[in-house]
């Protein structure tokens, strides 16, 4: 009997140790789950920041660098600006702000209920005339031009000179409407007002080029 008495409570020691280690190892990995983290951070993550704002100082640079070199551009043009080449100017200005007078006149008698052709045949020679004179003062100032003036313009006149072509078609377009007797009023209202538009580009340009090279 004393027997089986020692026998039962070294069983029940024996069960009572098994669940002790038991419930230890299951709180061991409960704990080690709780501390896990997140993915360690890749390589050079942590100098991501860092690397933006490299590149956000560089651009800060280079924009800084470009805006001194055109100041430096214009300045040195300013100072290459002639008394001369500013009358000039002035007078390719004049020209074309009587040429686009010129050509709204010729609208208006184009448009008007009283048409007179001679009259708008006269208007037409004159503003052929007027736009020769524009053409010819221009060429004046792009010769008294230095190199580098020139370069500083030459999209700009590049413009003008397209525009004038353009120009010149309406005028001719207009001319073979004036040459028939069977002249259509409104085509040749039309054709004045595309070269209005036309003579305001190309005011805006001779003015804009005048600007870079500080003629006005």
């Amino acid at each position: 009997m004393r027997y089986k008495t020692s026998s039962l409570a070294t069983l029940t020691l024996v069960l009572l140790a098994g669940s002790t280690m038991l419930i230890a190892q299951r709180g061991g990995r409960g704990g080690s789950g709780g501390q896990q983290q997140g993915p360690p951070p890749t390589a050079g993550s942590g100098n991501a920041g860092g690397a933006g704002g490299g590149y956000g100082t560089m651009d800060q640079t280079r924009g800084r660098d470009r805006t001194r070199d055109q100041i430096q551009d214009r300045e040195r043009l300013r100072t290459q600006a002639t008394t001369q080449q500013r009358e000039q100017l002035r007078t390719c200005d004049q020209t074309m702000s009587q040429t686009r007078k010129q050509v709204k006149d010729l609208r208006r008698s184009a448009s008007s209920s009283n048409f007179d052709s001679s009259a708008v045949r006269r208007q037409h020679e004159q503003l052929q005339e007027q736009l020769r004179t524009l053409e010819q003062n221009r060429e004046q100032l792009n010769a008294g031009l230095n190199e580098e003036q020139r370069n500083a313009i030459q999209e700009r006149n590049q413009n003008m000179q397209l525009i004038h072509a353009r120009i010149q078609n309406q005028l001719q377009e207009m001319d073979r409407e004036l040459s028939d007797n069977a002249m259509h009023q409104a085509d040749v209202e039309e054709q004045s007002r595309a070269m209005e538009r036309d003579m305001k580009s190309y005011q805006k340009e001779l003015r804009e080029a005048g600007k870079s090279l500080d003629l006005l």
